[in-house]
């Protein structure tokens, strides 16, 4: 029985993956410039509140690209101890 893995394909998925928090990291940047935006154009109680409700999206948008791109990073750790095993294993049966 042969188990084989798509090594290509599965680095394409976690560079995906990193893309998607990159993505994210981007629109939390595009929410901090709009929310410096406001602050200069809108003032009053109104203006806070929706403020702040745009800090809590773009603190979540980062943390959750922070979590995409150490996922992304673990994924790749894991292809290689994969690809590793898998290489040492074929040179073993090799040497047979």
């Amino acid at each position: 029985m042969e188990i084989s893995l798509d090594y290509s394909k599965a680095e394409r998925q976690a560079d995906t993956l990193e893309q998607c928090g990159n993505d994210m990291l981007q629109q939390s940047n595009d929410i901090s410039n709009l929310i410096t935006e406001i602050r200069r154009a809108w003032q009053g109680d109104t203006s806070e509140i929706y403020i702040k409700k745009l800090e809590a999206l773009g603190n979540d948008l980062k943390q959750s690209s922070d979590k995409c791109k150490q996922d992304a990073k673990d994924f790749r750790a894991r292809i290689n101890s994969i690809r590793k095993a898998d290489e040492e294993a074929r040179a073993f049966i090799e040497k047979k």
